[in-house]
This record gives C-alpha cells, sequence and structure tokens, in this order.
C-alpha cells in the first residue's frame, strides 16, 4: 500500500482498504460492535489498543475509526491520527495534553469562536492559565508574547470569518528555538490544500463536520501529529479518559466523505472564486474577504502555504447591519439557508458579528454587518443570482 501514499487522491479512495478481508466490499463494513473478545487472559493483557489490527473496548478504538484515522494521517503526512467526537472534544484535548496549569498560550485573536471561550473560561477560570491574543499578521507579534511560560500556539491559517493568514514556517521556526508547541486549525484548506506539519507545526485539527464529512451529517473533529509519543499520550490519558472518541457509524461516514474530499473541494473552490470576484466587482460591496482574490493583502503568503482554497468567504455590505439582517430574513434567497456551519454541499448565510459592539468587532477585523457565506455544490450562477437579487434588494 506504500505506492498509495504518494498521490492524496489514491490515499482517500484506497489506502487502507484491504479488499481481501471483507469478501471483496469495495467498501469496508462498520464495526459496530462495543467490545473484542480474546483467545486467552494473556492476549487480553498483551494487547496494544494503539496497534492497527488490536482492539479492546469502543472507548479505545474501533476498526472503523482507526481506518479514518489511518487515511487522515496519510493525508496529512503524519504519523498518526486521533479522531474524536467533535471538533471541539479535538481541539480541547490538544490543549489539555500540551499545557499545564498556571501556563501561558498565545492564540490568535480569529480563532474559533468556541475555542476562544474554552481559553477564557476553562483555561483561565479553572487552571490559571494566562491568554494573549494577537492577530497574527506578523511574526513579531507572537515573539513580542513569548515568555517563560509559553506553553501553545494557537493558530488558524486562514481565519474562517476574515480569513487572515499567519506565516506557518516562520512561526513554527520560532516556536521551536523557544520550546514551544505550536496547534493548527486545518479545517478551511483540508489536507487537499494545505499540510501544516509539513511546515513544522506539531499539531492539526480538523473539524470533521466540515470539509471532511462534507455531507453535513457528522458531527466529529481529529487531531494529527508527527510526534507519535504525543498521540499515544493524548489517546491513553486523555481520550479515552474524557470518552471522547468518535463513534463507529460517524467514523464510516468520514470514510466516505474522504472518498470525494478532492473533487469537492476543488468544486467548492470554482464556485467561491466565482462568487468573490462577482462580489468584488459590485458597487453595493465594499469589501471582500478570500484569500484566492488577488486582492487579498496575503494573496502572496497564500500561495507559499496553500495550493487552493475553499468555499467559504466573507464580504461587508454598503449598508447598516440591520438592513442587510432584515434583507437576509426575507424570503430573498432560493438557495443559500441562514446556517452558522459550514463545508458541507449546501450554501449557507450567517453574519457571525451582528450581535457585536462596533469595537468589538473592530478587534477581530471587521464591522458586525460582515455577511459570510458557504459557496456549496448548487453551481457559481444559482449562487450569483441569489446574491444579486439580495444586492439589489438594498436599494429599497
Amino acid at each position: 500500500m506504500n505506492e498509495y501514499l504518494q498521490d492524496d487522491r489514491l490515499i482517500m479512495t484506497h489506502y487502507g482498504d484491504d479488499y481481501s478481508r471483507y469478501m471483496g466490499a469495495v467498501v469496508p463494513p462498520v464495526f459496530m460492535n462495543s467490545l473484542h473478545v480474546f483467545p486467552s487472559v494473556e492476549d487480553y493483557y498483551a494487547a496494544d489498543r494503539l496497534q492497527e489490527e488490536e482492539f479492546i473496548y469502543g472507548r479505545s478504538g474501533n476498526p472503523t475509526v482507526r481506518l479514518a484515522e489511518k487515511k487522515i494521517a496519510a493525508m496529512e503526512h503524519g504519523k498518526m491520527a486521533l479522531c474524536f467526537a467533535s471538533g471541539m472534544a479535538a481541539a480541547s484535548t490538544a490543549i489539555m495534553a500540551v499545557c499545564k496549569a498556571g501556563g501561558h498560550i498565545i492564540s490568535v485573536r480569529n480563532a474559533y469562536g468556541p475555542l476562544r471561550e474554552f481559553l477564557l473560561q476553562y483555561c483561565v477560570c479553572h487552571m490559571h492559565m494566562k491568554i494573549s491574543f494577537v492577530s497574527g499578521e506578523s511574526v513579531e507579534e507572537f515573539e513580542d508574547c513569548i515568555r517563560p511560560d509559553t506553553q501553545l500556539i494557537i493558530l488558524e491559517s486562514p481565519s474562517s470569518i476574515v480569513f487572515s493568514l499567519q506565516d506557518l514556517r516562520a512561526v513554527a521556526q520560532l516556536a521551536k528555538a523557544h520550546g514551544i508547541r505550536t496547534y493548527m486549525d486545518n479545517t478551511y484548506c483540508s489536507p487537499v490544500f494545505q499540510k501544516p506539519l509539513d511546515m513544522g507545526i506539531d499539531i492539526v485539527m480538523h473539524t470533521m463536520s466540515k470539509y471532511i464529512g462534507g455531507h453535513s451529517d457528522i458531527i466529529g473533529g481529529v487531531l494529527v501529529s508527527k510526534d507519535e509519543e504525543l498521540m499515544r499520550k493524548i489517546s491513553a490519558d486523555i481520550r479515552e479518559w474524557f470518552g471522547g472518541i468518535l463513534g463507529p457509524m460517524e467514523g464510516w461516514l468520514v470514510l466516505r466523505g474522504i472518498r470525494t474530499l478532492q473533487v469537492r473541494l476543488e468544486q467548492h473552490q470554482k464556485n467561491a472564486l466565482a462568487v468573490a470576484e462577482y462580489l468584488e466587482a459590485h458597487p453595493r460591496v465594499k469589501k471582500v474577504y478570500y484569500p484566492g482574490l488577488k486582492s487579498h493583502p496575503q494573496y502572496e503568503l497564500m500561495k507559499k502555504q496553500q495550493s487552493g482554497n475553499s468555499g467559504l468567504l466573507s464580504f461587508e455590505v454598503d449598508a447598516e447591519p440591520a438592513k442587510a439582517a432584515a434583507k437576509i430574513n426575507q424570503d430573498i434567497f432560493k438557495v443559500f439557508k441562514i446556517g452558522v456551519s459550514w463545508g458541507g454541499f449546501e450554501s449557507l448565510i450567517t453574519m457571525p458579528f451582528y450581535k457585536l459592539q462596533p469595537e468589538d468587532a473592530g478587534k477581530l477585523g471587521a464591522t458586525p454587518g460582515i455577511v459570510r457565506i458557504h459557496c456549496g455544490l448548487e453551481g457559481a450562477g444559482h449562487l450569483v443570482d441569489d446574491l444579486a437579487n439580495f444586492l439589489d434588494s438594498m436599494e429599497n
């Protein structure tokens, strides 16, 4: 199977699928069992639950989930991957595995909102940790925040609302020089369009309800690393204790999503770029946030780190936020639906900063009127028609 490791498309479609084991089935079965039995007591105690072919109990591992982990690790060029019941379970586990009480974390300001709340409401309040937030647009910001007790740097590039990037190679090099671990949310690009581990990042996380799942029918998360010792520690000391493993049916759905990930991402990107270019040229749009546009201030950095972009973008309308929200609430859209997630087959629209005060939204790089859309698989023409109706309605 090693030849499959040279091409992401082969990893996604065939890597790890041993057809001879399952009566020639082209799709491996879902293992719905909660436990495994052994021929002897000695075999039970000798079992290593992290070995590919050895399983004991569903809380520590499952054959279907293990295959999903194997494929994702290969796509990310990691040594080991671990699947979790949600993206937040994966993210919080990474922090607990790396950080100790009283330590210091540096995080990009535009990290995933619930992750920021976990840092502020749990890590600060219960673990007495200190958090420094930075925009992340310069390496010097990170360097200026480093302290003797800094344990982790949290990245998300591009971020999922204003789509700012961090220089992953430079930040990883800085962190290693100071003995600091780095964590990166790679959900936006997926392993298809960005491989942070190859740029020196220690831990990569994906929310699998997004592109890896791709069909808006699962909740899941995954961590990947080249550090096998760290991943074994995460599995045995945290995931198994807290019980946050992905279920076998969700693992099977992840495998289904992985098989079409490449072609879906390419279509999402094609649709989003067409929509972004339309919006950029529209007189009622003040600004478009999409790393694939040549006008993006970090376009050159994007080309160095990413091989593509996905279907998510934002824009600012030349109108009061309340008016934009009122128009979105009307029955204007035929395709876009109001929803907070993204990465599935469907197109979505939301106003993520609408309830923020202008100064708070400004700290995050936008205004309360920013509109975020996910361009699904319905076709760019339909999405442009929907947005044209929305923008034209602003005249009324």
